[in-house]
């Protein structure tokens, strides 16, 4: 096979000697979520915000999966409270910067004159293994918990102690001596390039620096179309041609560094820097929300189906406004919500944002509360009101009654479900018969349910737990945005409405006579 099969079966040799297998420090992956949950609790407007303007398939798919193991979930709120330390985080975030940039130059190796190819691998190498070993003993120092770090840990142990990796780190640093000795001088005349061993003399990198600043300026087309990548020309490719025909001891030291290492970014690691992105994105998106003063929490997971979560918000809102935090409360005996209160009182921001709080739980993320303590939701599943069907095949009543049947087939006792008003496009009596079907037979499988509704009496059946949307104290006109347990209004803000311009019944009787 000659030189280059030998490298490989060295290469090969030696990944596998005293190398770990790397293990995901995502903990596993999970199942696409239903379109229409990720569309009702505005999923994709959340992921806009967490991900800025950075357009990564990768990451974008991640926050999109629901995880169905509790494990998988508790595994990366764990691997979240070691980043949470500022020096984990920061030590992650130089790796993951350096590796970047280490994948970046062996990318534009493809592109650059053959004649730079070995400085770029060689730039490279350095590189990985300084930011390598670097990363290594800080994780080591900084003694992190998490199962996912720990494992990284005993990975990267078993390649800075493998015999590939040192041996490229040796003679990375035997390749970076020999190409520090290369040093000429260049005289350039018209099209004739001249070079030779720097003797010791004037020290012309200046002048070299100045004449080769014309090729950085937009002048290229004076030298016929030349191609340029990381500042490299053509003329510099000369140059390095006539320093490696000097320098020809120096230039075989570099060339079978290249040969004998192909292969520079372990596989794990290039898999690691990928993944921990999903991490270092919502931390960062996180501190962005932490500065307008609102907390995020490690949510914990009840057994007992129990919830307890205190000061949750709306991220869409915090992110610009001033947002109202709410608790909710059950033992898990009761384990229907219904909402009723005021118009405008925050009823559908109040079950969005707590189907939004489930959601990222299930993502394995820290939650926007001040304390989450929750059952882990095998599936969350939403109600919400839709258009009229374009092609009139369906009434907007059929499409509700529809999908609350879909909801009902696969609910179980670690379902969540979130509805919004349905029901609503008929009259009060109807809605109620309909909405008390509904709620009973998820009361029967055990299912968690949030429900907002404008019909008192949907509050006031017995396995529900009663919560309304209440005025402020200030003005009982406008709305407080406080959702606490309660009983249903006897009246809403349309009827006081209505009596302020004297259009309730009585009103309207004593005009017509």
């Amino acid at each position: 096979m000659g030189d280059l099969g030998e490298s490989l079966s060295f290469i090969e040799d030696n990944l596998r000697v005293g190398v770990v297998e790397y293990k995901s420090i995502l903990g596993g992956r999970g199942r696409k979520a239903e379109e229409q949950t990720v569309q009702d609790l505005r999923i994709v407007e959340l992921l806009a915000d967490i991900l800025g303007g950075e357009e990564d398939e990768f990451l974008k798919s991640l926050y999109l999966e629901q995880l169905d193991s509790e494990e998988v979930a508790v595994f990366r709120l764990s691997v979240f409270q070691d980043l949470l330390r500022d020096e984990v985080y920061g030590a992650v975030k130089d790796f993951v910067s350096k590796i970047r940039r280490c994948m970046k130059l062996i990318d534009l190796e493809k592109d650059v004159y053959e004649q730079h190819k070995i400085g770029f691998h060689l730039d490279a190498a350095l590189i990985y293994v300084e930011a390598l070993e670097s990363f290594y003993n800080s994780l080591k120092a900084l003694k992190v918990g998490s199962e996912g770090f720990t494992q990284l840990l005993n990975y990267l142990q078993g390649i800075v102690e493998g015999a590939y990796f040192r041996s490229m780190k040796e003679k990375a640093y035997e390749a970076r001596k020999a190409r520090d000795r290369i040093k000429v001088r260049v005289r350039i005349a018209g099209d004739e390039i001249r070079v030779w061993k720097y003797d010791g003399g004037e020290n012309l990198s200046a002048l070299i620096e100045e004449l080769f600043s014309i090729f950085k300026e937009g002048e290229e087309e004076e030298v016929r179309y030349i191609k340029t990548v990381e500042e490299t020309s053509h003329v510099h490719a000369a140059i390095l041609e006539g320093a490696f025909h000097v320098y020809r001891r120096e230039y075989e030291i570099l060339k079978k560094f290249m040969e004998d290492f192909p292969v520079i970014v372990d596989e794990g690691v290039a898999s690691f820097v990928k993944e921990v992105g999903f991490y270092l994105t919502y931390i960062e998106y996180m501190r962005r929300i932490g500065k307008r003063g609102y907390p995020f929490s490690i949510p914990s997971f009840t057994k007992d189906g129990s919830m307890h979560v205190r000061g949750f918000y709306n991220l869409l809102l915090a992110k610009s406004g001033t947002v109202v935090p709410n608790d909710i409360d059950t033992d898990g005996v009761k384990r229907i919500f219904v909402i009723t209160g005021m118009n405008g009182g925050g009823k559908t921001t109040f079950a969005v944002s707590l189907g939004q709080l489930v959601y990222l739980s299930k993502l394995g993320l820290p939650v926007p509360a001040t304390e989450a303590k929750i059952p882990f939701f095998n599936s969350i599943m939403t109600l919400f009101p839709v258009g009229e069907d374009v092609g009139e095949s369906m009434s907007r009543l059929e499409q509700d009654v529809v999908r609350a049947l879909n909801i009902l087939k696969q609910a179980n006792s670690s379902s969540l479900v979130v509805a919004n008003e349905p029901f609503s496009t008929t009259t009060s009596d109807e809605g109620f018969h309909l909405a008390k079907l509904f709620l009973e037979e998820l009361h029967r499988k055990g299912s968690f349910c949030l429900l907002v509704t404008f019909i008192p009496r949907v509050a006031s059946l017995d396995f529900v737990i009663s919560l309304v949307a209440m005025p402020s104290l200030e003005d009982p006109g406008k709305p407080s945005y406080k959702i606490l347990p309660g009983s249903p209004p006897s009246e809403y803000t349309a009827i006081r409405i209505a009596a302020r311009y004297k259009l309730l019944y009585n009103d309207l009787m004593g005009v017509l006579g």
